[in-house]
């Protein structure tokens, strides 16, 4: 290397360097770097072994010198050393520019890829909904459903859910009754808040609120369970015995699902009404009498049919989520944890969707 117009004492090394040692040497050359103007002059006469993290810290250092004018020099290498050392491209490394930091994607491109990106994920969720329906309806027609599978599914996602449903729906039609009651008092008015809870909570809310709960115990506990069964090669060892995943995993854990949505939002619907009830009872001096009187002349089967099939395909599919995230993932734990994310976030975003297209759809026929 060439010598820098000032030069500083030789600094001398001892030992060998490998790579446990190549952090340790780093910090005590930076140290030298800011301590002396000249160029740093390195004896590495006594170093027996130089490792390749270690010529790493080297060559960093000669880089940060070069860019305040100043170099570094190696004296006195020998054996095994020396071989090292010349086998390196030194000026080549230390002189090549580092690569920058790539440019911010433009809003258009981010907002472009993403998009694709969302709709390759829609083609593979609508493949995958295809597939588990008609795996669904061959079990029915040949006699496959796993019963005993599916009951313990049935224990988890539906008799499991009951407290938090339950009390969810409570408080939701408290909430609703202390709202209305606000609004109706003024206006002795204040009956009709048995109507707005019940008609609120068994056509909307009870239905709505169920599913997202499911979303959130059952679809990411799917996600997380079949993710771990691919990250552990479970499910590849199901295709070489000859089973189809999604028969096997899916079919049972959404069926179990679909059955346990009706109790569950009846169980809801009825929470609801218990709380709008105690509100009327304490809040607003009507009888229990009265609220339910008018609860019964304004709720018909047709609102509880609604309720319980929205609840149903709301129910379906957020476990459909929850199994299509799982056995889709690929990677790690981290893969896993991602997926039972995108599970919840995807199967409530579907459930407030489908919604909306039922309110659409309701509105416009007769019934």
């Amino acid at each position: 290397m060439a010598d820098a117009a000032r030069a500083e004492p030789p600094v001398r090394l001892e030992g060998s360097y490998p790579a446990e040692r190549a952090a340790e040497l780093r910090k005590h050359l930076l140290g030298l770097v800011r301590s002396g103007p000249g160029e740093l002059v390195l004896d590495l006469g006594a170093v027996e072994h130089l490792g390749t993290a270690a010529v790493a810290v080297l060559v960093e250092v000669d880089r940060l010198l070069r860019e305040e004018g100043r170099r570094l020099r190696l004296v006195g290498a020998r054996g095994s050393v020396a071989a090292v050392l010349e086998r390196v491209p030194w000026e080549e490394i230390a002189c090549r520019p580092l690569p920058g930091r790539p440019p911010e994607p433009g809003i258009v491109l981010q907002v472009g890829t993403n998009a694709l990106h969302l709709l390759a994920e829609l083609r593979r969720l609508c493949t995958f909904a295809g597939g588990l329906f008609l795996c669904a309806f061959a079990c029915l027609l040949r006699s496959r459903l796993r019963l005993a599978e599916m009951l313990r599914f049935v224990s988890r996602a539906g008799v499991d859910a009951v407290p938090i449903v339950m009390l969810s729906a409570l408080l939701l039609g408290l909430i609703l009754a202390f709202l209305g009651s606000l609004q109706l008092k003024p206006y002795g008015a204040q009956l009709l808040v048995a109507d707005m809870v019940a008609l609120a909570m068994v056509r909307e809310l009870g239905p709505v609120i169920t599913s997202i709960l499911v979303a959130g115990r059952s679809g990411s506990g799917y996600a997380a369970e079949l993710g771990a069964m691919v990250v552990d090669d479970e499910v590849d060892a199901l295709v070489t015995m000859g089973f189809d995943p999604v028969e096997f995993l899916a079919v049972p854990r959404v069926a179990a699902v679909a059955l346990s949505m009706p109790v569950l939002i009846l169980i809801s619907d009825l929470a609801g009404i218990l709380g709008g009830l105690a509100v009327g009872v304490l809040a607003m001096d009507l009888t229990a009498a009265q609220y339910l009187e008018e609860t019964r002349a304004v709720l018909t089967v047709r609102h509880l049919v609604i309720g319980i099939l929205k609840g149903v395909v709301f129910g379906t599919v957020a476990a459909g989520v929850g199994c299509f995230k799982g056995l889709g993932i690929r990677g790690g734990a981290g893969a896993v944890g991602r997926a039972a994310t995108s599970a919840v976030v995807t199967g409530i975003f579907l459930v407030i969707l489908l919604d909306s297209l039922f309110a659409v759809i309701l509105a416009y026929l007769p019934f």
